[in-house]
């Protein structure tokens, strides 16, 4: 397993695996599946790979040097993934090795590293700093970040 992330969406859970595809657990039926990653998708190429769910939908996130492309499996029976976007990550190159996913919208997408959370606004293209550590932390901050979702408990 890829750093036992596992996403649940449609009623399954996924995980990422080591060997270029998903492992699906349907929970209604107890059925068991290997699921395809995109063909364009540049698995084992040295991008890294994560996994998030996208307004109920499964979405991979690729990062690579320069850009971090956003997958979104449009048709869950026929495996149809698109490239929803593709975003420069030339604004912080040098965050971009230590920079991982935590949560995304179809407006945000959230990433942390060692010491920072950041922000990418998608319709404006912007990035933000949202959270840094300032003194020193003996955890990094990336590995008390979870996803949010907002049908866990309502803020209203």
């Amino acid at each position: 397993m890829n750093r036992n992330q596992v996403v649940f969406v449609n009623g399954s859970l996924h995980w990422l695996t080591g060997s270029s595809c998903i492992l699906v657990l349907d929970l209604d039926c107890d059925i068991w599946r290997k699921m395809s990653l995109p063909d364009k998708l540049g698995y084992g190429s040295g991008n890294r790979i994560y996994m998030l769910e996208l307004d109920s939908c499964l979405s991979l996130i690729e990062i690579s040097d320069s850009w971090m492309n956003i997958w979104v499996l449009k048709d869950y029976v026929r495996e149809e993934w698109d490239l929803a976007d593709r975003v420069s990550l030339r604004c912080i190159r040098g965050l971009v090795p230590g920079i991982f996913p935590i949560s995304q919208t179809s407006e945000y997408v959230f990433l942390a590293t060692h010491k920072q959370v950041l922000v990418y606004q998608r319709k404006n293209r912007v990035w933000k700093e949202m959270y840094s550590v300032k003194n020193g932390c003996t955890l990094p901050l990336w590995f008390s970040a979870h996803a949010f979702r907002s049908t866990i408990l309502s803020c209203h």
